[in-house]
Parts: C-alpha cells; sequence; structure tokens
C-alpha cells in the first residue's frame, strides 16, 4: 500500500510541475493572440515555410499549430481550408508538418523544465518536418478545390 502512496505522490509531483508550465503558457499565449501578436508572428515565420510550398495564410494554421497544439490548430486549418485561404496541396503540406511538430513550444518547454536537452527536443522534430513536408510539397499534384468548401475533395 505505501509503494501505491508513494507512486500517487510522485504523479501528482509530475503532474504539478506540467500544470506549472502549461498554465502560465496558455495564458501568454492567449494574451498575444488577443494582442495580434501571433499575426506579427506569422508575419516573421512565414518565410521560412515558403520553401516546403506554403504562403502567409498557409503558414498561420503551422504556426498556431506548433504553438497552441495541434488540437487547435487542426480547427484552424479546417477553417482556413473551408474559407478557401489554402489549396488542398497545402492543406496536405499543413498535415504532415502539423503531424511531426505540433506543440513544438509546450512540449519542449515541458520536457526541458524536466531535464531533457533543448536542442535535442527542437532540432529532430523541425528537420524531420521540414523534410517530409518539403517531399509532401514536391510529391503532390496541384488540385483545385471547388469554392473552398468540400473537405472530401482533397482525397
Amino acid at each position: 500500500m505505501n509503494i501505491l502512496w508513494e507512486g500517487f505522490l510522485q504523479g501528482m509531483g509530475g503532474l504539478w510541475t506540467v500544470a506549472c508550465v502549461v498554465i502560465p503558457l496558455m495564458i501568454v499565449l492567449e494574451i498575444a493572440e488577443s494582442n495580434g501578436l501571433l499575426q506579427k508572428l506569422n508575419r516573421l515565420l512565414a518565410k521560412p515555410f515558403r520553401v516546403i510550398g506554403l504562403g502567409e495564410d498557409g503558414a498561420f494554421p503551422v504556426v498556431v499549430a506548433v504553438v497552441f497544439g495541434i488540437t487547435y490548430g487542426s480547427g484552424v486549418i479546417i477553417n482556413h481550408v473551408r474559407a478557401g485561404k489554402v489549396t488542398p496541396k497545402e492543406a496536405r503540406v499543413i498535415g504532415t508538418f502539423m503531424a511531426i511538430a505540433h506543440a513544438l513550444i509546450e512540449d519542449t518547454i515541458i520536457f526541458w523544465v524536466l531535464g531533457a536537452p533543448l536542442l535535442l527536443l527542437l532540432t529532430p522534430r523541425l528537420i524531420l518536418a521540414y523534410v517530409m513536408s518539403y517531399v509532401v510539397h514536391k510529391r503532390t499534384p496541384n488540385v483545385e478545390l471547388a469554392n473552398g468548401d468540400n473537405l472530401k475533395a482533397m482525397d
């Protein structure tokens, strides 16, 4: 019974550590989004995404997914596809990048606080995300989406 209690206490300690990182991060990110800082960050970060075939509208869902996570980022990409802001090809590139590098900031901070080396956390995911997104960009044919509202047309 003592082992269960110790395991419970260690688990709660780990949960507390994660909460101490995630909650303030989410507050800061909400403030950044409401003040337009996220859009300014997007303009700055959109330049490297041109290599993998994304314009500024296509880079925004990636920036959101990297910062906020894949759940919120996927909502943004669905809205961008429905609004016709991204092409099906861009949507595939975005999906590839998001699958590999979602929640990059949040995950990195959590594992960094727990003692993992910062460069070892960031570098492999970013390189793999860029390489795979570039491959998808080069191998996916250009297909137009009818009025930006038919998500099944992407298949």
